[in-house]
C-alpha cells in the first residue's frame, strides 16, 4: 500500500508535470534547410532533399513522403518517415541545427520559411 502511494505521488509530482510540458509541436508551415557555402561560391547552399512541411500536430511531409516527429524541449527528432532518426537542436540564433550521431553540431541548419497555404 505504501509503495502504491509513493508511486502515485511520484507520477503526480511537479517534476513529472514539468517534464511533460517540455513536449511541443512546431508551428505549421514550410521549413527549408541549408548548409554553409564556401568562399568561392554562395554563402549558403540550399538542401531541397531536407525541405519539409509541418502539416498538423506532430506530422510532417516532404518530397519523399510523410512522417512524425517528437519535439522535446529544444531537440527535434524525426521518429517516422523519410527523415527517421534525423535530429535537430534549436540553436541560439533560433535556427534548427542538425545533431550528428556523436552529439556534435552538424553542418545542416533549417528554419521556417512560410506558412501553410
Amino acid at each position: 500500500m505504501i509503495r502504491s502511494a509513493f508511486a502515485i505521488a511520484l507520477v503526480f509530482s511537479p517534476a513529472a508535470a514539468s517534464a511533460a510540458t517540455d513536449l511541443g509541436v512546431l508551428p505549421q508551415g514550410r521549413y527549408d534547410c541549408w548548409t554553409a557555402g564556401h568562399a568561392a561560391g554562395p554563402a549558403v547552399t540550399g538542401d531541397p532533399r531536407h525541405r519539409f512541411t509541418i502539416v498538423h500536430g506532430s506530422s510532417y511531409v516532404s518530397a519523399e513522403g510523410g512522417g512524425t516527429y517528437l519535439l522535446a524541449g529544444d531537440l527535434l527528432t524525426f521518429t517516422r518517415g523519410p527523415f527517421k532518426d534525423i535530429r535537430l537542436r534549436r540553436n541560439r540564433g533560433g535556427f534548427w541545427q542538425q545533431v550528428a550521431r556523436d552529439g556534435e553540431p552538424g553542418r545542416m541548419k533549417c528554419s521556417r520559411a512560410g506558412a501553410v497555404g
